[in-house]
């Protein structure tokens, strides 16, 4: 079965100015960063069967908006916030990831630089997009990534005992 990894920075956030970095809200751009990402994956038809984001503020507030660009219905899109994806590593990310079921063929992650575009070099490290995810990942920026295993399959790629995962099909840089 082909699933669809689609990772996720947040749109731009309003600087701390005093508050704690977890309740940054997005500012203005960032929210049409948001809107421009769920556009960009309604254009690409991926039917998003379930969605993982940081219980930072920014990163919900991306996903909501991302979900009415996107025209997702709430019944059909399940949506969990994850409190290990905030400041998350790779193995972080991935472990969150794991416990999608089967069921779900195009799954999103919202989160963080520097751990998503680690992720997607790390279950994807060669191919014509890599050197672009290489080169950063700006806020409101996405990385597809295509595979055939399960997701449960992820923390294999980090113990070495699997090959790359998938290859990365697309990237949205704002």
């Amino acid at each position: 079965m082909s699933r669809t990894l689609i990772l996720l920075r947040h749109g731009q956030a309003a600087p701390a100015a005093g508050a704690p970095d977890h309740d940054r809200p997005l500012t203005e751009h960032g929210a049409a960063q948001a809107e421009a990402a769920g556009e960009w994956i309604a254009a690409h038809g991926w039917q998003v069967g379930a969605a993982l984001c940081s219980t930072a503020v920014r990163t919900r507030e991306t996903l909501r908006a991302v979900a009415v660009a996107a025209g997702w219905s709430e019944a059909a899109v399940a949506c969990s916030a994850e409190p290990a994806l905030y400041d998350a590593g790779v193995d972080d990310v991935l472990d969150a990831i794991a416990p999608v079921g089967d069921d779900v063929d195009t799954l999103v992650v919202v989160g963080h630089f520097p751990g998503l575009p680690r992720t997607a070099l790390t279950l994807a490290p060669s191919g014509p997009l890599t050197d672009q995810v290489r080169d950063g990942m700006p806020t409101g920026a996405c990385i597809a990534i295509a595979t055939d295993a399960a997701w449960s399959a992820l923390p294999d790629v980090l113990r070495g005992t699997s090959d790359p995962y998938g290859t990365i099909t697309a990237v949205l840089t704002p």
